[in-house]
């Protein structure tokens, strides 16, 4: 399994220092500290396990590479000129997604620290990893860019070896040529790819598309992934983790989903709080510390709406957090004004047997 993070904001730019760093548990930190309030285990029969960690399936360790994805116009203002064309002959408008990704812990990664000491944004993607069998390389490494959007995973694709020959069958020519790695993340975000696009050419991943165009496409990806095993495995397909998160910069999409009867996914959260506790232009700590001068900022009110989804809370104060629920889906659209967290579409059929509870 893997720890994520994403910060969405129509007006307010974060530091990725405040929200990637500094915090006693941010992303950076969660390599090997977790903090995971209101999570009860996998299984509801484990309630008597003091150990969460593993029977809520979160990795202790995520020590096998880090990538962050950050949203600017810098592309956009340089190549658009007078012409309002860019040099590959594709409009570039608006916002695009930077990426840097490394395979040492990123605490001691002296170029994560500078970039993030040094960038801010309104849309960040995150993500350390917990590699589930392909190399520890940064071609492996979320997030996944296709254009404009950027992709991220959390769990793992049951048997995917056993499929994968099949799900490539259903991508696009377009997506399946923009894979690099060999993970089933990167595979899960071709397919998204393919739905998001109608099965488009390259040049639709330079599109936007709407937020409920997103989750159809998200609902797609998963559908495809379980009906495959089912028919190609039967009875031996086993459950899924799919924490997965996609944007475009200015939307948002995110899956907390495992298709078994009682089994529970990996861990995220959702805030629309925290995000001023994460930046150091207004009062308050991450860590709840008290710091000379810490509240000679700007007032709280005075911070942009905004959204984290995270595999796990970053700052001290749990009642800004909310537990997203199994097999849930988090929407958000600042542009339409969309705001939803509820159930995903799960079908009859779906739940499937974890043979390590045999």
């Amino acid at each position: 399994m893997c720890r994520w993070f994403a910060y969405l904001s129509p007006t307010e730019p974060s530091l990725l220092e405040d929200t990637l760093i500094t915090p006693a548990n941010s992303l950076a930190h969660q390599v090997h500290d977790h903090y995971l309030p209101q999570l009860i285990p996998h299984n509801p029969s484990d309630l008597h396990d003091a150990d969460h960690l593993t029977t809520a399936r979160n990795s202790l360790y995520n020590i096998d590479g880090l990538g962050v994805a950050w949203y600017t116009t810098s592309y956009a203002d340089f190549e658009r000129g007078n012409t309002g064309h860019s040099s590959d002959g594709l409009g570039t408008e608006g916002l695009w997604p930077a990426v840097y990704k490394a395979v040492q812990p990123p605490l001691n990664d002296l170029n994560f620290r500078s970039l993030c000491r040094n960038t801010e944004t309104r849309c960040c993607f995150a993500h350390i990893r917990a590699a589930s069998g392909t190399p520890i390389a940064t071609v492996n490494n979320h997030p996944f860019l296709f254009g404009r959007h950027a992709f991220m995973h959390n769990g793992v694709v049951a048997s995917f070896g056993a499929i994968k020959r099949a799900v490539c069958g259903e991508m696009s020519e377009a997506a399946f040529g923009a894979i690099n790695g060999g993970t089933d993340s990167e595979h899960l975000a071709a397919l998204y790819m393919t739905y998001l696009t109608s099965g488009g050419d390259a040049s639709a991943f330079s599109k936007m598309y709407g937020v409920r165009e997103m989750e159809e496409a998200m609902r797609r990806t998963v559908a495809t992934v379980i009906e495959t095993q089912k028919r190609l495995l039967g009875s031996k397909a086993a459950p899924n983790s799919l924490n997965l998160c996609a944007t475009d910069g200015t939307r948002l999409v995110a899956y907390r989903f495992r298709n078994h009867a009682t089994e529970q996914p990996p861990s995220l959260y959702y805030s629309t709080k925290a995000g001023t506790t994460l930046n150091r232009k207004y009062p308050d700590h991450p860590d709840g510390i008290d710091i000379a001068g810490r509240f000679e900022g700007k007032d709280v009110e005075e911070h942009g709406k905004h959204l984290i989804v995270a595999s796990e809370p970053s700052t001290y104060k749990a009642e800004d957090w909310e537990l997203v629920g199994k097999n849930q889906c988090v929407l958000a659209d600042p542009v339409s004004k969309v705001f939803e967290v509820r159930d995903v579409a799960y079908e009859k059929g779906w739940d499937a047997e974890d043979p390590s509870a045999a």
